[in-house]
């Protein structure tokens, strides 16, 4: 099958799609693997402590505390998690890693001249993965 689209029936059916009636089960283990403190171990080893507490926005001790289990992760903080794994794990695809942070923190053309982080704290991951999208695809401003 090719990346086009065959109609089967009355839904288009592409290798992309999964069928209708097949059911999806996630294993028990599934919570654990996509925890919020999962992701912050995954986002403090990246970056360091200190950092990914300037990313996240909040005070590094706190970041320690929740590191540590010692204290909980908020929803809005754990929704910050998620979006700054999703994009470093994007812009790991797309640069190099040394790259990365710089690009994190300079003005991006694709995003009118905003940095990537101030635009994912003020407009979420979304522009900021379409804007590594735009530089995978070799797209200019």
């Amino acid at each position: 099958m090719t990346r086009a689209a065959v109609r089967q029936g009355t839904f288009i059916v592409s290798r992309w799609q999964v069928p209708p009636n097949r059911i999806v089960r996630l294993k028990p283990s599934a919570a654990e693997q996509f925890a919020a403190s999962t992701k912050l171990n995954r986002i403090i080893e990246s970056l360091s402590l200190s950092a990914a507490a300037d990313v996240l926005g909040v005070d590094r001790s706190q970041l320690d505390r929740c590191r540590k289990g010692k204290e909980a992760i908020g929803v809005e903080l754990a929704r910050r998690i998620t979006e700054v794994e999703y994009v470093l794990d994007r812009a790991l695809h797309v640069m190099q890693a040394d790259e990365v942070g710089p690009w994190l923190t300079e003005p991006e053309p694709l995003l009118g001249g905003s940095t990537p982080l101030n635009v994912l704290t003020l407009r979420g991951a979304g522009p900021v993965v379409a804007a590594l999208d735009g530089i995978a695809a070799g797209t200019f401003a």
